[in-house]
């Protein structure tokens, strides 16, 4: 697979190739893929590029970014979300699913994806106005499609580690790739 990534183009891109090209992949190993990215970044516009035979959403809880991106691409189709709980909480939560549902906008919540990048919110910091990846894992596994792909970024992190096993399942891990952070690959096969 050939494709190329102009740093002067999409200088925000922090994932290295290697997880770069996992995800491609799979985008494009879907015709018309409806491609899902829980966060928004300098590399947004990268994501709607590569899949451009597709449709891509964005969702992002964090207002001031969320508002920056909005104005700085304006034709990304994105949305502004809240997460039901924070950092702290993800012991008690993560048998609780009703506490992880996201309120989705229409266009998210009837749909299904074929491939979704968990990349968000931020999930570097145990405080109590960071919400972290739970809730975020958690949808992708009830909106990912059959034969769909999710791939979890900062995997190596506990509480992606720990949600993406419980609500992915290691029965769909179908791979690892390490990079800037590492990269767990899952598979939903029809």
């Amino acid at each position: 697979m050939v494709f190329s990534i102009s740093r002067k183009r999409y200088g925000g891109i922090q994932l290295k190739v290697v997880e770069l090209l996992q995800i491609v992949s799979a985008i494009r190993s879907s015709a018309n893929c409806r491609l899902l990215v829980f966060g928004t970044g300098y590399d947004s516009p990268f994501w709607n590029r590569i899949n451009r035979k597709g449709s891509t959403i964005f969702l992002e809880d964090y207002e001031p970014w969320f508002e920056k991106i909005s104005l700085k691409y304006p034709d990304l189709e994105a949305y502004l979300v809240s997460y039901p709980c924070n950092m702290t909480q993800w012991k008690e939560v993560i048998d609780k699913p009703e506490r992880l549902t996201i309120a989705l906008p229409e266009t998210v919540k009837n749909e299904k994806f074929d491939v979704i990048l968990v990349d968000g919110p931020r999930g570097h910091r145990f405080t109590d106005d960071q919400p972290g990846r739970m809730s975020s894992i958690y949808m992708a596994s009830q909106l990912v499609e059959r034969g769909g792909y999710v791939f979890v970024h900062d995997a190596e992190r506990e509480v992606e580690r720990t949600y993406s096993s419980k609500y992915l399942g290691e029965d769909h891990l179908a791979g690892e790739v390490r990079g800037r952070a590492l990269l767990r690959v899952f598979h939903f096969p029809e």
